[in-house]
């Protein structure tokens, strides 16, 4: 015989993330899109400083045809300048240190994106982790309701949970929403930096480095808007 109170038993609800760990994640979350940030302008600066010093690397030779450079050489014509004129317009020792100048930009440069993929890859957990806890809940609430629907003797406890489920629920989806939106705007915005980085070389154009300091300057792909609801979240 077919027990009718098995029949009409319902799973408990699978509790949501309550509203303080929600924020709790968030929180965390936030944590690492700031040192993230902080990364991304230390970069910057390792960046600019491998274009100037790229730059002043390999300056032009001075121009000769300028009939009044000619005439200040001329004029001026030390054993110094004509050893300068002789190497190309170049001092050993300054190309040296700017040798020694873009090898530590560019290990700063690539220890950055290392840093920077860690902390990618630790949001992209975190994100995961709401989400998925998200959706586990959110699929349980469901099943409760679908069984609501078809059973009109639910017991009275169920409805309650299934009710008190839903406003921390409302705010772990809204947490997990912003989370996910924030963490693939960084990933793409460090697939760019990660792209520049391997892009550098002592035969980098001018005009590339240029775009390759203001695209990272730019950032494209960075929405301020969801970043600033991102903010209120917290504040």
């Amino acid at each position: 015989m077919v027990d009718e109170a098995a029949v009409h038993q319902v799973s408990p609800l699978l509790a949501p993330m309550s509203k303080e760990e929600a924020r709790r994640c968030f929180f965390d979350f936030m944590t690492k899109v700031t040192q993230y940030e902080e990364l991304v302008d230390a970069g910057k600066m390792f960046l600019v400083k491998f274009h100037q010093e790229l730059e002043h690397f390999r300056r032009p030779m001075i121009p000769m045809e300028s009939g009044a450079v000619s005439q200040l050489v001329k004029s001026n014509y030390t054993d110094r300048l004509k050893s300068y004129l002789e190497a190309g317009c170049h001092l050993q020792h300054q190309s040296i240190w700017n040798i020694n100048q873009l090898q530590s930009c560019e290990e700063k440069l690539e220890d950055h994106i290392n840093k920077a993929k860690v902390l990618i890859e630790e949001l992209e957990c975190l994100a995961e982790d709401v989400y998925s806890t998200t959706l586990t809940a959110s699929l349980s609430i469901l099943e409760a309701s679908d069984c609501s629907n078809g059973d009109n003797n639910l017991p009275a406890d169920c409805s309650e949970d299934e009710g008190q489920s839903v406003d921390p629920l409302d705010s772990a989806v809204s947490y997990s929403s912003v989370m996910i939106l924030v963490q693939n705007m960084l990933k793409l915005d460090y697939s760019m930096q990660e792209k520049i980085v391997k892009a550098l070389c002592l035969k980098t154009p001018s005009s590339e480095l240029d775009g390759y300091c203001l695209m990272w300057d730019l950032r494209p792909y960075i929405d301020d808007n969801v970043m600033q609801l991102a903010w209120k979240f917290i504040s």
